[in-house]
């Protein structure tokens, strides 16, 4: 894991990934009727999937800033712990350089590089692993939104329709989410965080929702885990 060829070799799975859901983040945003150019300025800016997703509407919507940001921060709050968990002592050189390895983890890099042995991974493995699969990102989101943009020159508005691709996608995660870690408690949850953001709507709706869904895991959390220790107790006794 020192060279360029070691990177490109376990990044193409991130890869092919990235190119896929971007070209379904560049239709969304063209959906809303944003210019296409957004999808390369978003995806070099803030590169996180499930926020750019979310932000689609919202700015198309004309969300305020201050919910976009306090929505921002719920949904993409862990990256600032990926950088303080990130292995930033192999990635040496110039300040930037290593600002852009902060910046560029996501969830899927991040957990290529925590199963590799940092001692043998060099700074080049590690910064090409992230160049490659940020590439790949705003490769696939400009491809869509292009694809996007030629689709409303045929079709008209009718390419609203394609909305739908943001629905799909978590209607998608939430049911391969499902197979593998069935928890009905969490799906009611969910359910329950939805539910309040439609009752709420307006401006406030996704950040209802989203306080709601982590008040309710975190109660959920703090139960298990005093039930847990009951249990554990009378046990021991």
């Amino acid at each position: 894991m020192t060279s360029a060829r070691d990177a490109a070799r376990d990044a193409a799975p991130i890869m092919i990934g990235y190119i896929t859901l971007g070209l379904a983040a560049g239709l969304l945003l063209v959906a809303q009727g944003l210019a296409w150019w957004w999808a390369p300025v978003w995806s070099v800016v803030i590169y996180s999937g499930t926020m750019q997703m979310l932000l689609v509407p919202l700015a198309g919507a004309g969300q305020p800033l201050a919910a976009i940001a306090a929505s921002t921060l719920f949904v993409s709050g862990r990256h600032v712990f990926y950088g303080l968990g990130f292995p930033l002592d192999r990635v040496h050189g110039r300040p930037l350089t290593r600002l852009y390895a902060i910046h560029a983890i996501t969830d899927e890099v991040y957990a290529l590089l925590a199963s590799r042995d940092r001692t043998v991974m060099s700074g080049r493995y590690v910064v090409t692993v992230e160049v490659m699969s940020h590439s790949a990102w705003i490769t696939g989101t400009t491809a869509g939104a292009l694809a996007g943009t030629g689709l409303a020159a045929l079709i008209g508005q009718r390419v609203e329709l394609l909305g739908f691709v943001l629905t799909a996608l978590f209607v998608i995660l939430a049911i391969e989410n499902w197979k593998a870690h069935p928890d009905l408690a969490v799906l009611l949850s969910g359910f329950v965080a939805g539910a309040v953001g439609l009752v709420v709507g307006g401006s406030a709706a996704l950040l209802s929702a989203l306080g709601t869904l982590a008040a309710a895991l975190i109660a959920l959390y703090a139960w298990r885990r005093r039930t847990t220790r009951a249990q554990a107790g009378g046990s021991a006794r």
